[in-house]
């Protein structure tokens, strides 16, 4: 992500105190957004750059590599019956934990709050884990704590979702993240105060069977 401020914005009277760390802040924000919806759905590729004569590198998203799947139907509410098929599937047939995470759209998360709980499904309090705030839904099979993503409502998404299992998760960075101030103004480029933000990473599912699509039509 590339931060660029003219001259002569800088210098000129502006009734709004918006600053070059303004213009870093939210571009850090675009810039995790765009790094999430590529961590969830981006595919694995390779593309030679002509004018810089190297590779660019795509990163494969973790939607593609969970190796359960569980359907529901889009236009169908969520009965009890269903939710706890969906627990049944997320927590059995692998040697995962007993507690992850559903990350889902606003349709699917929509779903799961309607939902009439009783003694074999617990709604439980909101839960802070890695600095985040979850709802935490209790089963004889396991505990889900659940997140709202907007991004699978960006993508067009917003019936799915994804069980991950945070026990098997990790992360690969290949440059850590870091900030860079261009001279464009001495190369003769353009009259600007510039800064690069700059990170290379990845998310990888390390056991596949312990993670699970959410998928609707």
């Amino acid at each position: 992500m590339q931060v660029e401020q003219s001259t002569l914005q800088r210098l000129s009277n502006k009734e709004v105190g918006w600053t070059m760390s303004d213009q870093e802040e939210a571009a850090v924000y675009d810039m995790r957004l765009g790094m999430e919806k590529s961590y969830l759905f981006g595919v694995a590729r390779q593309m030679w750059d002509a004018t810089k004569k190297e590779y660019v590198y795509f990163t494969g998203g973790i939607w593609s590599q969970a190796g359960k799947e569980f359907y529901l139907e889009a236009t169908t509410p969520l009965d009890e019956e269903r939710m706890v098929e969906l627990m049944r599937r997320a927590f059995t047939g692998n040697t995962g934990s007993k507690r992850k995470i559903l990350i889902g759209g606003s349709g699917l998360i929509s779903k799961i709050s309607k939902l009439d709980y009783s003694r074999v499904i617990t709604a439980g309090q909101h839960v802070s884990k890695w600095g985040i705030d979850f709802t935490e839904l209790r089963s004889k099979f396991g505990c889900l704590y659940v997140l709202l993503s907007e991004v699978f409502d960006e993508v067009g998404m917003e019936n799915d979702g994804i069980v991950i299992d945070p026990e098997y998760i990790q992360k690969y960075t290949h440059i850590p993240f870091s900030t860079e101030q261009l001279n464009l103004k001495k190369s003769g480029v353009r009259n600007v105060d510039a800064l690069v933000m700059t990170e290379a990473s990845c998310l990888v599912l390390r056991y596949p069977k312990a993670h699970m699509r959410i998928t609707s039509r």
